[in-house]
């Protein structure tokens, strides 16, 4: 998403695929570990935890995760040390951008269909912000609640539900509000069912880590 300098790629689905089966690796026991078989998938406890959490307050979010999951499609949720460098066409040697807080890639099959959506979120990035700024708990959850909500309502499902890259639903193009664009209408009305406020620029004010950034 270009607001927190994520851009969308398309990635070959049997390189990004071959790498799944290796994300339960050091992960906890139990839900932590996602079924291949759920349409949201998460291997890192702490995703998993916020994915459900945002699950049990949006009705939205729940109709349209089992809406794709009828479809047979998926978004598969990783951190940055779970994407293999080579699993992203492009970018072999250089890897996931440290920088970015999240991206969402969709994977192309056949350079058409649409079957699953790979959301990457930096944690530790988002972790170390909120470390200096000395964040409470609740504030750094917040944010990847906002983050996540952003990567996989705003966009991910999106694509799922298309089935194809037709189905982009965009950030802010310039000159555009933020209200009018696509993924951030999507993101503000689960951010209104889970009391987590209006995202109303395309920058990071939308955030609580953006009182750091500001000063930096």
């Amino acid at each position: 998403m270009s607001g927190w300098r994520a851009r969308l790629a398309l990635v070959a689905l049997g390189l990004v695929m071959a790498s799944v089966p290796t994300l339960g690796q050091g992960a906890a026991p139990g839900r932590a570990v996602a079924s291949m078989g759920e349409p949201l998938q998460a291997t890192h406890p702490t995703l998993r935890a916020r994915l459900d959490r945002i699950a049990a307050g949006s009705a939205l979010w729940r109709e349209a995760v089992e809406a794709a999951g009828k479809l047979g499609r998926r978004v598969i949720v990783l951190t940055p040390d779970q994407v293999h460098p080579s699993a992203v066409e492009g970018r072999a040697k250089a890897g996931i951008d440290s920088g970015l807080l999240a991206e969402a890639m969709p994977i192309a099959h056949d350079g058409v269909r649409i079957n699953a959506v790979v959301v990457v979120v930096n944690l530790p990035l988002i972790a170390d912000v909120h470390a200096r700024m000395g964040s409470l708990p609740g504030e750094h959850d917040a944010d990847l609640d906002r983050i996540l909500i952003h990567e996989v309502y705003g966009h991910a499902l999106p694509y799922l539900l298309s089935g194809t890259l037709a189905g982009r639903c965009a950030d802010p193009a310039e000159g555009e509000r933020a209200s009018q664009a696509c993924a951030i209408q999507r993101e503000n009305a689960v951010r209104g069912e889970l009391g987590l406020g209006r995202r109303v620029d395309a920058g990071l004010q939308g955030l609580s880590l953006a009182r750091a950034t500001s000063r930096w």
